[in-house]
This record gives structure tokens, C-alpha cells and sequence, in this order.
């Protein structure tokens, strides 16, 4: 949705936007040709391979108004204030957030992330490390690790809740009961244990029945949603009035987020309803520009397929 995202953004020559959800690079490299040599684009990603494969464009293309960083967007405050500490200190006029997959990581055998391709069990977009409850070691949070740690119940939860899996309970026994006999390491062990826990007509249904699992596997390996809310929170924080926020989604467990955290803020009070006065101190910092989701036109989704379930918000800091 390149057209329609920069319709609403209007860059402008001079401005500096964020592109949170580097990718490809078509956003970023779009807006650095608009805001031109006085503006810049920061680019974020947490995929190394994507930050190097768009930091060849921008060599070849000798653009020097983009700067790329290996990151989390839900560090896109931190990000921009220290592209400030540049002495940049320009406003920021717009962010846009891609959140879906990019074609590079569905095709890239070795990532984990298509159920059509046989590869280890990592949908992580980087090497995640947390710290155990005693605080004694670290774990690489892998898929495989998900799937073959967790107890059958939060295995059933996370199916249930990031994939909206109406079989979540059949699949989570399903593995539950094939990680006993050996470690469940491949996308396509996965796939086979998904298509012997679902019924016949689910098997040959409209939809891969192995889609709604992979969609939550990943969202949980990746903190998907959690790192969403964050990034929403500290985008507002950094933008300057009238610039605007545009949020592509692809699944309406995102959509839902970036739906309600748009209502929110466009309300000056966000006591509950029978509150007898005001106590939240809330103030009012965005106006939704987009009254409705935006879809991709039928064009786009001829030459483009996985387009057919984009829907794109926009609001403005005020």
C-alpha cells in the first residue's frame, strides 16, 4: 500500500519521517526521494539480513539522507533521539509501520516463517535472549524452543489467542504428545503433527490448516503484539504536532491494537463511563484521519496477492 501510505503522509522536501517496519526498503527508499537531500529517512528493522540488503540500495543508489537501524521498533524513541544527538534536530513529520511479513522472509528457506518450505523451527526476526527466573543463564527463544518447552495448556493459549485456532486444543495435545518420542525440529514435522490433530474437512479447507499456527508461533516468538503496543505508545510521544502515524496491519489481532490505541488517544478522557468525575489526567493527542480501514486497490492485489488482507490506519498528532 506504498500509493496510499504516502498519500497520507504527504512528505514533503526537507521533513524526516521513520520507517519502522524497514522490509524491502520501498517505503524507505520512497520517502527519502521525497523529502530529497535537505530531509532524512531512518529505517528500522530487527532483520540484519534486511538491513544489509536495503543498505546496498541505498549505496548503489549514493543516497545520503537515510539512516538504517538493527533494532526493535518498539525502541523508536530511543532510536530517534539519538539520531538527534546527531545535531539532525529537525521535527518528525510521519512513521509508517509495515507489519507483515516480507517476501524475503517467506522465501528464504532457512528463516522458519512458510509452512510450504521445509526448515528448522525459527520464526524469530533475531536471535532473542531473555533471562531465566533465577537470573543464572540465557536461552535462545527459538520456535522450536516454544514448541517443545512449553506446557500443553499455554501451547493451547497461545494457538488460541495470537492465531484465533478453533482446533487450538487438538494441536496443542497433538505436539504435546509428539514431542515424547523425540524433539519436534522442522516446519514440516509441524505441519504433519497440525495435519493429523485437525479434522478431514479442515485439512482441505480454504486455508492451509497449518496458516493460523504458524501465525501465532511466530507471534509469540517474537513478542509480535507486545513490541506493537510499545512502538504505538513511543511513536506518539516523538512526533511532532500535525505529523501523522500509518499503521499497515494484516491480521486483526494487530488491527484491533492500532484500532483501540487510536480511539484512545483521540479522547481527551478515558475514565470508565460511570466515573463521576474525571481522574485519568488523560489528554487528547491524536485525530484519526482514516474513519475507516483503508484496503489495497484491486490492482495492487493482482499483482501482488498477499496484499488482499492489508488494512492501513492513519492518525495525526495535534
Amino acid at each position: 500500500m506504498l500509493r496510499e501510505v504516502l498519500e497520507y503522509l504527504e512528505p514533503r522536501p526537507g521533513q524526516v519521517f521513520i520507517d519502522g517496519t524497514l522490509g524491502g526498503g520501498g517505503y524507505t527508499l520512497a520517502l527519502a526521494d521525497a523529502v530529497g537531500k535537505d530531509g532524512h529517512v531512518l529505517g528500522i528493522d530487527l532483520d540484519k539480513t534486511a538491513i544489509e540488503q536495503v543498505a546496498r540500495l541505498i549505496a548503489n543508489a549514493k543516497l545520503a539522507n537515510v539512516s538504517l537501524y538493527n533494532d526493535n521498533f518498539k525502541n523508536i524513541d530511543k532510536i530517534y533521539k539519538e539520531f538527534l544527538k546527531k545535531g539532525q534536530g529537525k521535527a518528525l513529520y510521519g512513521i509508517v509501520f509495515d507489519l507483515g511479513l516480507s517476501s524475503a522472509q517467506l522465501a528464504n528457506p532457512s528463516r522458519g516463517f512458510s509452512f510450504q518450505l521445509d526448515a528448522p523451527l525459527n520464526m524469530s526476526f533475531a536471535h532473542t535472549r531473555i533471562d531465566t527466573d533465577e537470573g543464572r543463564m540465557n536461552t535462545d527463544i527459538t520456535t522450536e524452543y516454544i514448541i517443545n518447552n512449553s506446557r500443553e495448556y499455554e501451547l493451547e493459549r497461545i494457538l488460541r489467542e495470537y492465531g484465533e485456532e478453533r482446533f487450538a486444543r487438538q494441536i496443542a495435545k497433538k505436539i504435546a504428545v509428539s514431542r515424547r518420542d523425540k524433539k519436534i525440529k522442522t516446519t514440516k514435522e509441524l505441519v504433519e503433527i497440525i495435519k493429523q490433530a485437525v479434522p478431514g474437512a479442515y485439512r482441505h479447507g480454504r486455508i492451509h490448516p497449518a496458516t493460523r499456527t504458524f501465525q501465532a508461533l511466530r507471534i509469540a516468538t517474537n513478542d509480535e503484539l507486545g513490541s506493537l503496543s510499545t512502538a504505538l505508545d513511543a511513536a506518539v510521544k516523538i512526533l511532532s504536532p500535525r505529523g501523522r502515524i500509518a499503521v499497515v496491519s494484516y491480521h486483526s489481532l494487530e488491527d484491533r491494537i492500532v484500532k483501540r490505541f487510536f480511539k484512545r488517544e483521540s479522547k481527551g478522557c478515558i475514565c470508565p463511563p460511570k466515573a463521576p468525575a474525571c481522574v485519568c489526567n488523560h489528554k487528547l493527542t491524536l485525530k484519526i484521519i482514516t474513519k475507516k480501514i483503508v484496503k489495497p486497490s484491486e490492482e495492487e492485489i493482482k499483482i501482488n496477492p498477499r496484499a488482499r488482507s492489508a488494512k492501513l490506519r492513519v492518525a495525526e498528532r495535534v
